[in-house]
């Protein structure tokens, strides 16, 4: 008999790829939600004085035009040439989109790559050990047999016009996720997990670090995957929306994982 079981995961992460659970399923979670608080970049990085935020920001806003990188220090590609599953982005390849910018309050772009994918669990129990945040990766025994968790190493550009106060820039979320290739995820022996591929970041880089104009940023994320599952059977996939159009539609833009 086919089982179907559902990951639910807390909504207010910042980087999660949720998909809706529905049907008469039994319901269990990956990763303990116990006691979970928000966990977005803004949510845990202590906020400037609002009466100095707003007096920095008067003084140093600048504004970039949406249609465009305006400075291009790093070799990239517009993330529409890769909105495909068969068009992915290759590992260490730059891209960009649109991202709003509130301190210009203006769409600017906003750089991205991933540079790597480990599965190697001495490297994620070491990553785990050394997690300072609120979420308690632990997976159930029941879980562990077929779950286990990845590593994904990402890097952030800012451009160095990018609009920014004198004290850094709040790092915009990147809703990342993983996905197969093709179906959903499914165990051999036909178990389906929804809820599978969810990215939580592990802020290497510490809750109060604000990034320059200019800066590349570095950091880590650990996701859960199928152990049946390689590299070759699954992509990373970030939705962001198209600030040109008035609706924001929805985009797509898809990396390898290998």
């Amino acid at each position: 008999m086919k089982k179907l079981f559902c990951i639910l995961i807390a909504l207010v992460l910042t980087f999660s790829l949720l998909t809706a659970c529905s049907g008469n399923t039994s319901n269990k979670s990956a990763v303990s939600s116990e006691n979970l608080v928000d966990t977005s970049d803004t949510a845990t990085s202590p906020s400037p004085d609002p009466a100095e935020t707003e007096e920095l920001e008067s003084e140093t806003a600048k504004t970039t035009s949406s249609a465009g990188p305006a400075v291009l220090d790093v070799d990239a590609q517009d993330a529409n040439l890769y909105d495909t599953k068969e068009n992915a982005v290759p590992l260490g390849q730059w891209v960009y989109y649109q991202s709003k910018n509130y301190t210009s309050d203006q769409y600017e772009p906003f750089y991205v790559r991933i540079i790597g994918v480990s599965r190697s669990q001495t490297e994620i129990q070491a990553a785990i050990d050394s997690y300072s945040g609120i979420m308690d990766f632990t997976l159930s025994e029941d879980q562990a047999k077929d779950i286990e968790f990845g590593i994904v190493e990402y890097e952030i550009y800012f451009a160095p016009d990018y609009a920014a106060p004198d004290f850094g820039i709040t790092i915009p979320s990147v809703n990342l996720g993983a996905i197969p290739k093709e179906g959903g995820f499914k165990t051999d022996d036909g178990v389906s997990y929804i809820g599978i591929g969810l990215v939580y970041k592990l802020n290497i880089n510490g809750s109060s670090f604000y990034p320059k104009p200019g800066d590349i940023v570095h950091d880590k994320g650990l996701f859960t995957i199928l152990k049946n599952y390689d590299e070759s059977e699954y992509l990373f996939i970030i939705d962001w929306y198209d600030g040109e159009i008035v609706t924001e539609k929805a985009r797509k833009l898809y990396f390898t994982a290998e």
